[in-house]
């Protein structure tokens, strides 16, 4: 338990150094490009906009003092005034909405692949050179080669626009705001079918793969040998001693897509006229809302970090062997 509680501590000192490095390299990137930032951010003000936007951002201070006061920013959840998409209005009372679609479709999405995409592969690695497995790896592979925006397009063609069974774009209903609360899930659950479906089929052929190619490695194993020769059950031997190792790469590749949380499928979002953090990057980048971008980028990277932390705890889980440094 102490190893355990050191290992956290410093991997949360990691993390710390690292989102630092993060932070600044957010804040210089922005500083270094040619030209000057100001008139980068608002290409066609007025002299006196310039100034004013020269001023706000703290481009006539030393570096240090930009990047001190950039930092203030940061950790007071100021991400500073919109140049684009929001023009004139604080990025900070924006980001709410996105955040939440976002954390629905991109989360509900990736339980459905990893389910999903861990009980195929499971099938796929056990029956072995059979029909399941054949099947089950064209089916993925099919998935896993498609272009996400070619699958979200036919599905948007033939379940909204032919059948009419879903709506076409958004994450809920026009009226949203006069609904009772059981109509607004509802809402959200009939607009989130297409694009959680569309994110989890074509995330869960990746997780497929890795899991058939993890858990035939697994199943040579000596020890695996060993447990049938004391006659434990198929059942047993894959469920106590085979699938905690065999999850081990299912366990990063899950971790990193965690990551996608905030930025969320670009591709489904844009697709689907879905209102998330995908599509808000997508937007920022068209309307070179500098400031926008770098809130979002940090936003990332933190959770991508965070994901990362919980993976290496979970190994810890799935495998004793791992040593604790």
């Amino acid at each position: 338990m102490a190893n355990m509680r050191g290992f956290v501590v410093r991997k949360l000192i990691y993390v710390v150094i690292t989102l630092f490095a993060i932070i600044a390299f957010n804040f210089f990137l922005f500083r270094i490009m040619p030209g000057d930032p100001a008139k980068v951010l608002v290409p066609r003000g007025s002299p006196e906009l310039v100034k004013t936007v020269r001023e706000a951002f703290h481009l006539n201070d030393p570096i240090y003092v930009q990047f001190y006061e950039y930092l203030k920013q940061v950790f007071s959840g100021d991400f500073g005034i919109s140049t684009g998409k929001w023009k004139g209005a604080p990025i900070a009372d924006g980001l709410g909405p996105p955040i939440f679609n976002t954390v629905l479709l991109v989360g509900i999405g990736t339980i459905f692949a990893v389910l999903l995409g861990i009980a195929l592969g499971r099938a796929a690695a056990w029956r072995r050179g059979k029909a399941a497995d054949t099947v089950g790896m064209a089916f993925a592979l099919t998935f896993y080669s498609m272009p996400t925006f070619l699958f979200a397009l036919i599905m948007v063609m033939i379940f909204a626009g032919q059948l009419r069974w879903f709506p076409l774009d958004g994450p809920y209903a026009d009226n949203y705001n006069q609904l009772g609360l059981l109509d607004k899930i509802l809402s959200r659950a009939y607009h989130l079918v297409l694009p959680v479906t569309a994110f989890a089929i074509e995330m869960m052929a990746e997780y497929a793969l890795i899991m058939r190619n993890s858990l035939t490695d697994v199943l040579t194993e000596d020890y695996i040998v060993t447990a049938r020769a004391k006659g434990l059950s198929n059942k047993a031997i894959l469920r106590d001693h085979a699938m905690r190792n065999a999850l081990l790469p299912v366990v990063t590749v899950a971790a990193i897509s965690v990551g996608w949380m905030l930025g969320g499928d670009i591709m489904v979002e844009i697709v689907f006229g879905y209102d998330g953090m995908g599509m808000l990057t997508w937007d920022a980048v068209l309307s070179r809302d500098f400031p926008l971008l770098q809130a979002l980028f940090l936003l990332m990277a933190i959770v991508v970090l965070i994901a990362n932390l919980a993976a290496d705890i979970v190994y810890m889980y799935l495998d004793p062997r791992v040593t604790v440094v």
